[in-house]
């Protein structure tokens, strides 16, 4: 092999090797990105969590201090703020339910 053919050899590899570099430093902009995007989507549902997390526990804080009406006795209040409770759960749920579809698609 010729020092011509063995430079141009050299040379083919040293494009090749920056045109992979090139591509890798694209790709990993694009993954910083996409990370950020996930971070703020992440900052997002965690900010609608403790949301949530907040009303479930005014929700539990009203209902222990409910005082019972005159003419409701206290195991239909009783049952009352369970269903609530349990209402406002199941719209939790619901709503982490989209959520975690949302997170799937994206």
């Amino acid at each position: 092999m010729d020092l011509s053919s063995r430079i141009d050899s050299f040379s083919k590899k040293i494009h090749q090797l920056a045109s992979k570099f090139d591509r890798q430093r694209e790709e990993n902009v694009a993954l910083a990105k996409e990370n950020d995007d996930l971070k703020t989507e992440l900052d997002r549902q965690r900010g609608l969590i403790r949301s949530l997390t907040e009303k479930l526990q005014r929700a539990g804080q009203i209902s222990q201090e409910t005082e019972p009406a005159s003419d409701v006795s206290s195991s239909e209040l009783e049952s009352l703020s369970k269903e609530e409770i349990r209402e406002q759960l199941d719209f939790c749920l619901s709503e982490i339910d989209k959520c975690i579809e949302w997170l799937q698609k994206q």
